[in-house]
């Protein structure tokens, strides 16, 4: 994928540089990201809705069990490991750049061989980073919990956003996720494709994504804001709009990476 803005690169080690971007390019990686669900539809759309079934049987065991405090936690924490969900639809993006066609869901599952034990130690990274969040929501949870646990769905949105102290609960723990999703997003926004592409370690893929956010600010702040915004339509759609907006997302991440990550070999 061309980039759009100026071509100077920046040194991350040896044959590997960053390019650096406009906003510009972020919108591109949108629309190659959809032209490749239109290439591999099937195997991009059971992705997605694989995805959704699996979010709704989380919620739905949370609703049962009556554990609604968990909700919030468990949202933000998808926002963690999402891109670790994503290792399909790089692997079938890959493949279409290489000239595939239509490539399908085993396809997608055979990512793993290429670099197994990096991109497993990449998942435990972002594992260690949602069991922070996990301890970071409960002590915020304990501090600012303005009674007992509420009974049902409608008393814990009642004393979320009707009590002072549950909206001191709202605010400190938007504030503590939103540090801890930055700085996964720097750490995972372009080191999984990379472990997919190249046979590179998870230090490195990792080094490689900081830079490339550092270098890369305002795009790459752009680039989060509308991951976000993907990932809470499919919330807001009951996890229905993960079926086309997870792999639109994860799709477009791969064209992020291969328009920031340069090699010179």
């Amino acid at each position: 994928m061309a980039a759009t803005a100026t071509e100077e690169h920046q040194p991350v080690a040896t044959g590997i540089r960053i390019r650096e971007i406009s906003t510009s390019n972020v919108w591109q990686w949108l629309s190659a990201g959809w032209s490749d669900i239109q290439k591999a539809p099937v195997a991009s759309l059971l992705y997605g809705a694989n995805l959704a079934v699996l979010s709704i049987a989380i919620t739905f065991s949370v609703l049962i069990s009556r554990s609604y405090y968990l909700l919030p936690l468990l949202l933000a924490g998808f926002l963690l490991v999402a891109p670790f969900f994503g290792i399909g639809p790089y692997s079938l993006s890959q493949r279409l750049e290489r000239g595939e066609k239509r490539p399908g869901l085993r396809d997608a599952i055979s990512a793993w061989t290429g670099n197994s034990v990096q991109l497993l130690n990449m998942g435990i990274v972002l594992v260690v980073c949602l069991l922070v969040w996990a301890m970071v929501a409960n002590l915020v949870f304990v501090l600012f919990q303005p009674g007992p646990t509420p009974a049902n769905w409608m008393g814990f949105v009642t004393m979320l956003l009707g009590t002072w102290g549950g909206v001191q609960l709202l605010v400190v723990g938007t504030y503590a996720g939103g540090i801890i999703a930055l700085v996964v997003f720097a750490i995972s926004a372009v080191s999984i494709p990379m472990l997919i592409d190249r046979q590179v370690g998870v230090f490195e893929a990792i080094n490689t994504s900081w830079l490339a956010v550092r270098m890369n600010i305002a795009p790459m702040l752009l680039w989060a804001a509308i991951l976000v915004a993907i990932i809470l339509s499919g919330f807001l759609t009951l996890y229905l709009g993960l079926i086309i907006g997870f792999p639109l997302a994860a799709h477009a991440t791969w064209h992020a990476y291969r328009d920031l990550v340069v090699y010179c070999d």
